[in-house]
């Protein structure tokens, strides 16, 4: 009888068995969630191209620009050659560094017409002159007026001619200048400088300039 028993208890013992062995087997690891990235709307990106051109309008950048100009002798210059004005030609590159100021490096040309005979003396004159300048503007918009303040150097030539001889010689001095200007339109601008100079420590070279400029 007993052995009868332990038989008929078999079939329950191996469903047992089976059914824990289904729960000890591991179960394959669930994918994490992909999560989602969305992609910018439509006004997000305007909005962002928007902001890209606002800083890039407002960063710096630099332009390059020609001139024109008249150049009046003054003092010592302005008696040897009988008052008689020049002109000048020059180029520059301008950096803008924001809303109200400006640097500038200027390299011109000026020259000066032989004056008359004074006491049997003509005289004629010429220079190149380099200069760094700052310009600090007074207002915003279209038409803008500003100041200019500068520093560099003039390479003069200057030549006398007397009783049939003459004296021509180079000499570099500094020059110092100081004006204002104003933007006339976005790529024109009018500039009225004084440019403190010398061609000898006894002998003051300096001049009037009224400049029209061009961006490109």
């Amino acid at each position: 009888m007993p052995l009868v028993r332990s038989l008929s208890l078999l079939p329950l013992g191996l469903l047992c068995a089976s059914l824990a062995a289904q729960d000890s087997t591991p179960k394959p690891a669930e994918k994490p969630a992909e999560s989602k990235v969305e992609a910018p709307s439509g006004k997000q990106e305007i909005e962002s191209r928007e902001k890209r051109h606002h800083y890039v309008h407002l960063g710096q950048h630099s332009t390059f620009g020609a001139y024109a100009q008249g150049v009046m002798p003054l003092r010592d210059l302005k008696e040897s050659l009988d008052s008689r004005t020049g002109f000048g030609l020059g180029v520059q590159w301008t950096h803008d560094h924001g809303d109200w100021h400006t640097s500038r490096t200027r390299l011109e040309w000026n020259t000066f017409p032989e004056s008359n005979s004074l006491a049997g003396t003509k005289t004629y004159a010429k220079n190149y002159i380099l200069s760094w300048d700052h310009l600090f503007k007074l207002n915003q918009g279209t038409s803008q007026a500003y100041l200019v303040a500068g520093v560099g150097g003039a390479r003069w030539y200057f030549e006398q001619k007397a009783g049939g001889l003459q004296d021509a010689r180079w000499t570099t001095k500094p020059a110092i200048t100081g004006g204002v200007g104003v933007q006339l339109a976005r790529r024109v601008n009018l500039e009225a400088r004084y440019v403190v100079s010398s061609i000898d420590r006894t002998f003051d070279a300096n001049t009037l300039q009224m400049s029209l400029g061009w961006r490109f």
